[in-house]
């Protein structure tokens, strides 16, 4: 009986294509060097290769077997390092586990992320819910470019409306007057210096930068107002006073949902994954936080350099003042609030 050809072939190329694969593993699998506990195999360096971005590449080297050497050596170098560490205990500081947990941390956080996002499914329904929920956020706004002069009482901004309006050549050179009169008058020291700009401000308050929010009646106050000009009564602003003036307008476009919808979905997702990342945190507190007692973070004080102390106990002895050193700078505990 004659053998069947065909069969012969699909064996032969199965046998290659498994062999192949076999001597792929068995490659990778390769110890290239042992420090210690540590085993580096071949593939453990092509990842370790591939991770390194390709200008980083050619400083460690000319030639792809230098590169290699050059990874391998540094390897060495980080473990040889970990090992004295470890013999020198080290890793038992507790600063150093401190260390440790957080790089732990920071590698469950961004795996978990990953994960979530990779899941993460946000359809298109949600997209179009949240637009029209958030429509007000996308509508065209107008903005306006506001300076400022903040003085301590009425009478402070009496008297710069009353320079102002006084200067008989105040419009030859208005900007370059208000300069002076900000710097002079007012005691918003983060706007002082800076002709008192708060750059360009929403109806709600709400500005350019988002640590800085101002009180909604400035806009107001600047919305009555022609480009450049002063308002004639200043504006009361807690236990200060505003004296403002209009440099500007900017109307922005309405956002449309198609324009929108790649924000919006990447927004929506991230929720998700703060979802999952909170879900599994709760999971783990439920599981391995045993003790909690809040009443006796009573016993613990933050003193005025922010180092965090235990209260002193009734019938304990007072902590050893350590003395200054000399030409440390002394705290003035008057300026304290």
């Amino acid at each position: 009986m004659r053998p069947n050809k065909t069969l012969l072939v699909a064996a032969f190329a199965g046998s290659l294509v498994f062999g192949v694969s076999a001597f792929a593993q068995s490659r990778g699998e390769r110890v290239v060097v042992t420090i210690g506990d540590v085993k580096l195999t071949v593939a453990e360096v092509e990842a370790r290769l591939a991770r390194i971005p390709a200008f980083r590449l050619r400083e460690l080297g000319a030639t792809a077997d230098e590169q290699r050497r050059k990874v391998i050596q540094q390897v060495i170098d980080l473990e040889l390092f970990a090992i004295a560490a470890r013999a020198d205990k080290l890793d038992e500081r507790d600063d150093v586990a401190m260390r440790m947990r957080g790089v732990l941390v920071g590698a469950l956080e961004a795996k978990l992320r990953e994960e979530a996002l990779a899941s993460a499914a946000v359809t298109d329904d949600a997209v179009r819910q949240y637009y029209e929920l958030n429509r007000a956020r996308f509508a065209s706004e107008t903005r306006i470019k506001i300076w400022q002069i903040v003085v301590k009482t009425r009478a402070d901004a009496d008297n710069v409306l009353k320079a102002i309006g006084e200067d008989a050549a105040w419009d030859s050179d208005a900007v370059g007057k208000w300069d002076e009169l900000t710097r002079k008058w007012s005691v918003d020291k983060t706007s002082s210096m800076k002709m008192g700009n708060l750059g360009f401000v929403s109806a709600n308050g709400t500005t350019q930068d988002n640590m800085v929010r101002v009180n909604p009646a400035l806009f107001a106050a600047a919305a009555k107002l022609s480009e450049g000009k002063i308002a004639t009564e200043p504006v009361q602003d807690g236990d200060v006073w505003v004296v403002v003036s209009r440099r500007g307008t900017m109307t922005t476009p309405e956002r449309t949902l198609d324009s929108e919808s790649r924000t919006i979905r990447a927004f929506l997702a991230k929720q998700q994954v703060a979802q999952r990342v909170d879900g599994v945190l709760a999971g783990l507190r439920k599981t391995y936080v045993q003790e909690l007692h809040p009443e006796r973070l009573g016993d613990v004080t933050i003193d005025l350099g922010g180092a965090v102390t235990v209260a002193r106990r009734p019938g304990s002895l007072p902590h050893r003042q350590v003395a200054e050193r000399p030409g440390a700078p002394h705290a003035d505990h008057g300026e304290l609030r």
